[in-house]
């Protein structure tokens, strides 16, 4: 196969037209080698969207949370930040080599099995709050079009059929000036066979050239088939989404969309295989690519025992903060997932929340009334707020730089923390700086406010429990009992409407016990009623306390979102009191050595010992430096010390 065109000398940057919406936006454009391009809608402000989704045949992985929740924040910032006209269409591959054979593995008609992974899929992605498209195409429903298709393109040379099966002509269709493949040019044709599934490995005799790809299999007796021109068959793998495409969005279309690891063979063949049939020099404008996601360094795989499900990573973790340690790296760059990087996105997410609740009760305790003539706080803040809105905009039309947007919403989060906490800030100005946060968030599809409102309002109530509390905490102090049995006895909480009784239960119950308690005059166990209250009945509830000098603060969060929060410091706890003891037994066993025996080990190093085992040459023979010489003395002196407090410590134990 070869080409002698200049890579990427093929594309041609859409042009301006009168009606045409721009807003500054550039996109890595695979097509340009991911150059970024300016990303101009074939008509007006209307956007056609296409993207590949999965082949159902397992179940939902990570790597589908990676891709789909980077091309859900893509479609809502299109849409909501830049106001596009968006028509998004998503194909279900439910014909393919593994899912036949997983379907005869499980014994099920490959329909019936293809609809359970499905459905796995598609709670997957509701479970992440991944919106759906506007249009999902099967491949089985499709299946006349895709035989269409294909007698266009033989129709039009670039194909041809052979025992049953139909072939891409790749020489004819370069030799006419096409250039293949696109997007890769330094394709070779072991690249290419990966790409053809696993039907096709012995079927090299039938085709013109090791390049030649399927786009019409001649079905085995065990393998579904619909009957064409050619004889009882089903559609190749890369025809499908050409077709299915095509047959919603049209010729030419603005946008395509998947993982990098589609893009050679599957996207390049979806390209020639659209050109071929439309005879047109450019099917799709601007083809982006979400990066290849390992786990721990490596390669997610069932062989290597890191493979995840997404429904595993939920048990563990909020669809929130699953969400945001994607947010945190660029959509179109390689990531690595581990524990340390969700611990991260833990952590923002808690500061996240404490936002929006901070800040909801300042504005809770605001009134329009109080002085609003601003001061050089506001005007400070104002100016950061606009600052920021500029700093994302050039963020999000450089190829969505989300990392770029969550650190200067960080920075505009830090910045409201430091002026509410000193209550010096007027409250219009928070709300606007909460909406606009809110706003940005939403483009990540996480709505923190969304938790805040759809709670009961328990203002009023609790505003009585902390009251109550802080009185009982502070008599208490003062051994005055008489003070607390005032406090718990001059009012009942009463049940209410659209009031939990759990939680009026919980209160009246620590009332009881705080009156026992103090009428015995048990100063501690009054304290320990305070903080049961605090840790277990109200946080339960989903009521977080937070004891301040003189005074307590309440916040309300999702219930399940608490104890999931609790079990991950639990979680961390563990394991950093596994590494404690692995650090020590590390130090045990390093302790066990005399200085001798510590530096032999290390022939890697040394060559050559004096007799007390300090080293006098290097590996290749050569005596240590004045300053290399020191080293060692300052190292086995460290050793000696170890070792001799070692034996000490064996001495005490006989």
């Amino acid at each position: 196969m070869q080409q002698t065109k200049v890579p990427f000398g093929h594309y041609k940057v859409p042009e301006a037209k009168e009606d045409s919406y721009i807003t500054g936006l550039k996109l890595a454009n695979s097509l340009k080698g991911s150059e970024l391009i300016p990303f101009i809608p074939i008509n007006g402000r209307q956007v056609n969207f296409y993207y590949c989704g999965p082949t159902v045949y397992s179940n939902s992985h990570l790597g589908h949370a990676r891709t789909y929740l980077g091309i859900d924040v893509i479609r809502r910032t299109l849409r909501d930040y830049f106001h596009y006209d968006l028509l998004s269409v998503m194909n279900i591959t439910d014909i393919d080599d593994k899912i036949i054979t997983g379907a005869n593995v499980a014994k099920q008609d490959f329909l019936e099995f293809t609809k359970i992974w499905e459905k796995d899929f598609f709670d997957a992605m509701e479970a992440l709050n991944i919106e759906l498209p506007d249009v999902i195409t099967r491949v089985s429903d499709y299946v006349p079009e895709i035989v269409t298709f294909i007698q266009k393109i033989i129709s039009n040379g670039y194909a041809y059929e052979s025992n049953g099966s139909v072939y891409f002509d790749v020489q004819k269709y370069i030799a006419d000036g096409h250039t293949y493949p696109k997007m890769r040019p330094e394709v070779n044709a072991e690249l290419l066979q990966e790409g053809e599934g696993e039907s096709q490995l012995n079927k090299q005799s039938e085709k013109k050239s090791p390049y030649d790809f399927a786009l019409w299999k001649a079905s085995k007796p065990e393998e579904p088939k619909w009957q064409s021109p050619w004889g009882e068959g089903r559609p190749g793998w890369h025809i499908e989404c050409s077709v299915m495409a095509s047959a919603i969005l049209g010729n030419p279309i603005d946008l395509h969309a998947g993982g990098i690891d589609l893009l050679f063979p599957h996207h390049d063949n979806s390209l020639a295989q659209a050109e071929a049939c439309f005879n047109c020099e450019q099917w799709i404008n601007y083809f982006i690519h979400l990066g290849h996601l390992n786990i721990a360094d490596r390669k997610m795989s069932k062989s290597l025992k890191n493979f995840m499900t997404i429904e595993e990573v939920l048990k563990r973790y909020t669809p929130r903060q699953v969400r945001l340690n994607f947010a945190i790296h660029q959509y179109d760059a390689p990531q690595n997932y581990s524990e340390e990087q969700m611990e991260q996105a833990i952590a923002k997410d808690k500061s996240y929340q404490e936002f929006f609740q901070n800040t909801k009760i300042y504005l809770r305790e605001s009134q329009v009334t109080d002085a609003q003539k601003w001061t050089e706080n506001d005007f400070q803040l104002s100016a950061l707020l606009r600052s920021t809105k500029q700093i994302i905009h050039q963020a999000l039309i450089n190829n969505f730089d989300f990392p770029t947007v969550v650190d200067a919403t960080d920075k505009l989060i830090n910045q409201v923390n430091i002026q509410i906490a000193s209550k010096n800030v007027r409250a219009p100005l928070i709300n606007s700086v909460v909406n606009y946060v809110n706003f940005i968030f939403g483009l990540l599809g996480i709505n923190y406010q969304t938790l805040l409102t759809n709670q009961i309002d328990i203002q009023p109530l609790m505003e009585q429990v902390c009251q109550i509390r802080d009185k009982v905490k502070m008599a208490a102090k003062n051994n005055d009992f008489e003070s607390i049995i005032n406090a718990v006895t001059q009012k009942q909480i009463q049940y209410e409407k659209n009031i939990s009784n759990y939680l009026v239960d919980a209160i009246n119950q620590f009332q009881q016990e705080v009156l026992i308690a103090s009428q015995n005059k048990n100063k501690q166990q009054i304290f320990q009623i305070c903080d049961k209250l605090r840790d277990q009945q109200l946080f339960d509830l989903g009521i977080k306390i937070e004891d301040k000098d003189q005074s307590s603060i309440w916040k309300q969060y999702d219930i399940q979102e608490l104890k999931l929060e609790k079990l991950q410091q639990q979680i961390l706890l563990q394991q950093k009191e596994q590494q404690r003891k692995k650090e020590e037994q590390e130090k045990l066993e390093k302790a066990k050595l005399s200085p001798k025996e510590f530096f032999s080990q290390q022939t890697d190093k040394y060559l050559e010992f004096d007799e007390s085992g300090l080293p006098i040459k290097d590996k290749d023979g050569n005596e240590l430096s004045k300053k290399q010489k020191k080293v060692v003395q300052e190292l086995w002196e460290k050793q000696n010390k170890l070792y001799t407090q070692y034996l000490e410590q064996q001495k005490q134990q006989q």
